[in-house]
């Protein structure tokens, strides 16, 4: 009887343990945070700890060892079957499945053929795979050449991918926002137009134009003579947070655009549509506020030009609703 319980060592003689199932919990939640490394060193010690956990489990749940070699599967790298080698970019790819098109194409030949990839109806799950193996050539971003053939592509890249890019044709932004007119893209617009200004690109009046069309989170790129031929009812559709990187030049030309745009309200709907141009504002304005016994808090005060409350005209002990003399 002593040797026989000792075969169960997680549990009492001749009954199904509860230590084994939690063993089980433990490994698939193992696998799954897992997989992600797995790519990178393939099989490894995880799948060896795998087969070795399987086989010490299958005395004793037979049903263990079934669902943890199937979990051995799901990290094995699937080599691409004979055949199906992908030579060219063509309509037979549709009909590939995931694991074959991860298996089978080269991120070189994507880069090559990027014209063929946007001319046919891959799905998008297919397309976030070409994604994927783009990333992995060009982990320090995609080369201008690819860049500039990208094409309807652009939709799938993610800012982070914009934000590796040098970007120094304004004809390759304008195609890139052509094909993004009508889509949620506005955050990759936003990191397109920074790529391409920090570099010292300028920006036309007909680029200015098309970028109308978009949420404006890319005004902070754009220099004080490019925002002045941003079209005045821009200012309708910023966000606070689309000016929290903006520089004092950039807001006092932002702020009379807002002026003008909103003169004809009053009150605490002027105030709440103004306060995020603060920054750009004169002492006059700020003085005109004061009058209206506006009430601001710390963080739009401390946004405010220091020249203009420095303004005698102020007079010493004004406020707003704050001691100007606390921060000064």
């Amino acid at each position: 009887m002593a040797l026989q319980c000792a075969r169960y060592p997680l549990g009492s003689c001749g009954t199904p343990t509860h230590g084994s199932l939690l063993l089980l919990l433990l490994s698939l939640s193992w696998v799954l945070h897992s997989r992600a490394q797995t790519a990178d060193t393939g099989q490894g010690v995880m799948s060896l700890w795998l087969q070795r956990t399987s086989q010490d489990l299958s005395w004793q749940r037979p049903e263990l060892t079934v669902i943890l070699r199937r979990a051995l599967r799901g990290t094995e790298k699937k080599a691409c079957p004979p055949g199906r080698e992908v030579h060219v970019v063509d309509e037979d790819l549709i009909f590939y499945k995931e694991w074959e098109l991860e298996a089978c194409v080269d991120g070189a030949l994507l880069a090559k053929q990027m014209d063929r990839v946007n001319a046919l109806p891959f799905t998008y799950q297919q397309l976030n795979i070409f994604k994927q193996k783009l990333d992995q050539l060009y982990p320090q971003g995609y080369p201008e050449s690819l860049i500039q053939s990208l094409s309807y592509f652009f939709l799938e890249v993610t800012p982070e991918n914009i934000h590796k890019w040098n970007v120094t044709s304004l004809e390759t932004v304008k195609s890139l926002l052509k094909v993004s007119k009508g889509r949620k893209v506005d955050a990759q617009v936003a990191a397109l137009i920074a790529r391409y200004v920090v570099v010292g690109g300028q920006l036309d009046k007909a680029t200015l134009d098309m970028l109308s069309s978009f949420h404006p989170a890319y005004l902070c790129s754009l220099s004080p003579e490019q925002l002045s031929s941003v079209q005045q009812d821009v200012v309708w559709a910023i966000r606070p947070q689309d000016l929290d990187t903006c520089r004092p030049l950039q807001m006092d030309v932002l702020y009379p655009k807002a002026h003008i745009a909103f003169q004809n309200m009053s009150g605490s709907e002027y105030f709440a549509r103004i306060k995020p141009f603060l920054g750009g504002a004169s002492t006059e304005d700020l003085r005109a506020l004061i009058r209206q016994n506006i009430s601001m808090d710390m963080a739009t005060f401390k946004k405010l030009r220091k020249e203009a409350l420095l303004r005698p005209s102020l007079g010493p002990s004004t406020s707003l609703d704050l001691d100007l003399r606390s921060w000064l």
